[in-house]
């Protein structure tokens, strides 16, 4: 491993070229393909045991995807007027209603929102074999019109629908017409377009809706507990559906035409790659927990225990995410004359603080609408900046609060959680009467009083939480360690560009006596003392290392992330057919490498074989890899991507080979 740190390389810009540093930068982070990682779940009336329908979503989006609370009162427009998107533009309809949403910064829509109605909508990113078409033909310089975005399609939705049933016509009516393509994250091309799914609820029923292109399948909840995340789940037992969405498919060859009474939605148009297919498992742990809580408290499911799932870290990946963005959960009540309520947190809401919101208020507190740097725009996702710290914006406080969570998890969360639950408790017991005093008003036709008493209440609840949330700020502020000289070389900050970093800055400090790197949105780690090969290994993680190159003059110029994965060779019977075909013609020194290679979903994900005397890999049958024989070590690099490289372990005992994947990801120190 000698060889690893003293190779020089440009800084990484090959990211989005490069499938095996994709695949490898996925399973470094649990992120990667999976930025927009979302869930949303509701809890009709037979399950709250009440006159209620609870409703909860979880945003998770880039680190700097910086997500304002906003508002928007009811509004007439004149017959001409158009809604722009950033990248297309759509007719407005005659008269919008109110809504509250919370909306990224780049974009005109909502991740999750509500209107003064009553109707309330999420969305999760999905993907589907029409995506996959378009985004193909989009590589190849074909790619189809834009459309507007899930987060377009919620607001359109909202701002256009009394009844969760017509929210449904809204949504599929603009999908069937426009269409969905395009970006859905910030500074990123076609690469970051998805599909969508939707729960869509009010406070009679809720719908599942799920979209594939411009195709659409939708179930109605009448009662009982529902969940989604980032995967299609509907498959036969539809209750609306769009026109000639069987026939696309058997015309596509997706469905067999001899099995067309049997149409399964979700297996015709569901992403079959091996990535999707691997996300799809990571969403349904994440949507079969939220199923699981609610089934849990059936019958009594109440606002605390929605909060409580918005929080839950009992399975990884873990429905609150270190990358989430934004948190709702909503009251809806079945009676005309109360008022529903919006509870929003920003950021992470495992170390954030839910604050009551109402839609039938006039305005909302500056702070919680504002942007860091960049602002708040409505633009085409590629051509925005990534956002950055603002102190007078809410999300940004509470953005940078988790970081400093994360730097000593176990202790400051629970500093954390004592504050903001005292302060959830004591907004939660104020919320009834803040309520029937804004309905007594409206009743005696006093509507812009009553606006007043909610508003000036959430006004209130949001300077307690500032105050509080600067108070955790200043208490988590460290006090620099002394710096051992053996460290002081590498201390600095390192500005980070791949997987879902950009222009991140990730901090090398001393910390416990030991040099340690705080990553934005991840844990602190700490690092050994080098190995003889000039490895710093993460303490209790033998899978990553860091290492750093210097320049001429003995300064360190860049620190080098090295990652270690493992995929175990695809086991065939002895003897078998099977085992002949992979070991025809192949030399005997070959012989124990060739085969396919899967990882932990078992997912063949490499298939080792010989070519022109050479090993060569071949990656989910789209990259051929050519491997460099090894070295003194046994290591094989790519012949033309220095930075990886991989090592064979054949285990003669019980028969396994495993291959070690070793990647060198350079983040270049800040100048």
């Amino acid at each position: 491993m000698s060889s690893i740190k003293k190779v020089t390389v440009s800084p990484i810009r090959m990211v989005k070229k490069v499938a095996l540093m994709f695949f490898l930068l996925c399973m470094m982070f649990g992120t990667g393909a999976d930025l927009d990682a979302c869930d949303t779940w509701v809890a009709l009336k037979n399950a709250t045991g009440s006159d209620f329908v609870l409703f909860g979503k979880n945003s998770d989006r880039p680190l700097f995807d910086c997500q304002p609370l906003v508002f928007y009162a009811r509004k007439k427009w004149p017959a001409d007027a158009q809604v722009n998107l950033g990248r297309i533009k759509i007719p407005q309809a005659p008269e919008t209603y109110a809504t509250i949403g919370s909306s990224p910064y780049w974009c005109w829509g909502y991740e999750e929102g509500i209107n003064e109605f009553g109707v309330v909508i999420g969305n999760e990113g999905v993907s589907s074999k029409a995506l996959v078409e378009n985004k193909t033909a989009a590589q190849n310089g074909k790619a189809p019109e834009f459309g507007p975005t899930g987060m377009d399609l919620i607001r359109f939705a909202l701002e256009r629908a009394k009844t969760a049933r017509r929210a449904v016509d809204v949504i599929t009516g603009l999908v069937e017409k426009y269409g969905q393509f395009g970006s859905g994250r910030p500074t990123e091309g076609t690469r970051g377009a998805y599909d969508n799914s939707y729960i869509i609820a009010d406070a009679e029923e809720a719908y599942v809706l799920e979209t594939a292109g411009k195709h659409w399948a939708a179930k109605r909840f009448k009662q009982g507990a529902t969940s989604i995340s980032n995967a299609l789940t509907i498959e036969t037992g539809w209750d609306l559906a769009s026109k000639g969405m069987v026939n696309y498919a058997l015309e596509k060859g997706w469905w067999p035409k001899d099995k067309k009474k049997s149409f399964n939605f979700k297996d015709a148009y569901n992403d079959d790659t091996p990535a999707n297919i691997a996300r799809t498992k990571r969403a349904c742990t994440r949507a079969g927990r939220s199923a699981e809580l609610l089934k849990e408290k059936a019958g009594q499911v109440d606002i605390p225990w929605m909060k409580s799932i918005a929080r839950d870290r009992g399975t990884s990946p873990s429905i609150d995410l270190n990358q989430t963005a934004g948190s709702c959960v909503v009251e809806l009540p079945g009676k005309k004359d109360r008022l529903p309520v919006f509870w929003w947190c920003a950021a992470v809401p495992s170390s954030g603080c839910y604050v009551p919101f109402f839609v039938h208020g006039s305005k909302l507190p500056g702070i919680v609408s504002t942007a860091g740097t960049f602002g708040k725009v409505v633009e085409a996702p590629r051509k925005v900046k990534q956002d950055s710290f603002s102190a007078a914006s809410y999300w940004w406080l509470f953005r940078d609060l988790s970081d400093k969570v994360n730097e000593d998890r176990d202790k400051r969360l629970r500093a954390v959680r004592k504050e903001f639950n005292a302060l959830e408790k004591e907004f939660a017991a104020a919320v009834p009467g803040i309520l029937e005093k804004a309905v007594a008003l409206r009743k005696a036709g006093k509507f812009s009083e009553a606006a007043a008493v909610l508003d000036n209440y959430t006004a209130a609840c949001v300077d307690k939480v500032v105050k509080k949330v600067n108070e955790l700020r200043k208490r988590f502020e460290e006090k620099a360690e002394p710096v051992p000289t053996k460290y002081k070389p590498y201390v600095g900050i390192y500005i980070a560009n791949f997987g879902p970093f950009k222009d991140a800055k990730m901090k090398m400090k001393v910390k416990n006596g030991r040099l340690t790197i705080a990553i934005p949105g991840r844990a602190t780690m700490e690092l050994k003392d080098p190995d003889d090969n000039g490895l710093w290994y993460v303490v209790r993680m033998g899978t990553t290392a860091f290492s750093f190159d210097r320049d001429k003059q003995g300064e360190v110029t860049d620190m080098n992330m090295i990652q270690v994965n493992q995929l175990v060779k695809k086991a065939v019977k002895p003897g078998s057919e099977e085992e002949k075909a992979i070991q025809k013609n192949v030399p005997e020194k070959y012989k124990p490498y060739v085969g396919d290679y899967i990882n932990f979903t078992s997912t063949v994900v490499f298939r080792a074989f010989v070519k022109e005397d050479s090993l060569v890999l071949d990656y989910r049958s789209k990259d051929i890899i050519p491997l460099n024989p090894p070295n003194e070590k046994g290591w094989r690099y790519f012949t033309k991507d220095k930075r990886a490289s991989v090592t064979f372990v054949v285990d003669k005992k019980n028969g396994n080979t495993v291959m070690k994947l070793f990647q060198e990801i350079k983040i270049p120190r800040e100048k």
